[in-house]
């Protein structure tokens, strides 16, 4: 399973079924689970956990060390992957920053290819990125995010569950649960073709609806808008979106004028 051009640290664990490719290098503590895959020139550095049935794809790179000025080489942080995700060619993931820190990833994610991961980012499961985008340090992806091609998310920013962030756009505010993002820093509609996608039924999906036109349809800012929801009774699932939106603090990106978002074609994934 492993060829004999490929270079395995001592210290690596690697399951009995693991497959290493060509010139691939594994070095320090890292820990392969079954049926992961590793293709040729890929290198992982530790610490790093990787889970089960992955495929890190061609000079992919996992654990190297952060983009960050005030990194301290000596201090122990790594990389955290789940199940089932699909890690295409040459995407990066760096390691966590600060002592004892990880960036860590869920299961069931698709990375494109040339995605990338900066230290003590958090992917939540069944994310797709495409092809170049970027993800700053600590952003945080939830469930079901779709993240269109050469896109750039700021550190610290957040991407609430099934939402959609459209190609070359670039945020540096939250986009709250179920919405769709485009441009700079905003909010052209609601993701409805991703939440039947996602398994919400027409009842939730009403509700979803109303609850998005209180927050950007009512003429409301947020804090008003959340004051107003406290008022009634949602269910859980749409309580998602007004959690997050009261732990919002970056803010949450505005509605897109109509001048930004014309002649647009909004692409669904």
């Amino acid at each position: 399973m492993i060829h004999p051009t490929a270079i395995i640290d001592p210290k690596a664990e690697l399951d009995s079924d693991v497959k290493v490719g060509p010139y691939a290098l594994i070095d320090g503590c890292v820990r392969i689970g079954s049926g992961t895959e590793i293709q040729a020139r890929a290198v992982i550095s530790g610490p790093t956990c990787i889970g089960k049935n992955n495929r890190v794809g061609y000079g992919a790179i996992i654990g190297s060390f952060p983009q960050d000025l005030s990194f301290d080489p000596n201090v122990s942080s790594g990389v955290e992957i789940g199940d089932y995700n699909v890690i295409r060619e040459y995407c990066t993931i760096h390691r966590g920053t600060k002592e004892g820190s990880n960036t860590r990833v869920g299961s069931n994610n698709l990375f494109m290819v040339g995605a990338h991961l900066g230290h003590n980012t958090w992917i939540a499961d069944h994310v797709i990125l495409a092809n170049n985008v970027l993800l700053g340090g600590y952003a945080e992806i939830h469930d079901r995010v779709f993240i269109g091609g050469g896109s750039v998310v700021h550190q610290f920013t957040r991407m609430g569950a099934v939402s959609l962030l459209q190609g070359i756009s670039g945020i540096g505010k939250d986009i709250p649960p179920f919405s769709i993002a485009i441009g700079k820093n905003s909010i052209a509609a609601l993701n409805v073709v991703g939440l039947r996608r996602a398994g919400f039924n027409q009842a939730l999906r009403n509700e979803i609806k109303c609850a998005f036109e209180l927050l950007y349809r009512n003429g409301l800012n947020s804090s008003q808008a959340l004051e107003e929801a406290r008022k009634r009774v949602w269910a859980s699932e749409t309580m998602i979106l007004w959690d997050f939106v009261a732990g919002s603090k970056r803010g949450i990106c505005p509605m897109a004028r109509w001048k930004e978002i014309k002649g647009e074609e909004l692409q669904q994934y």
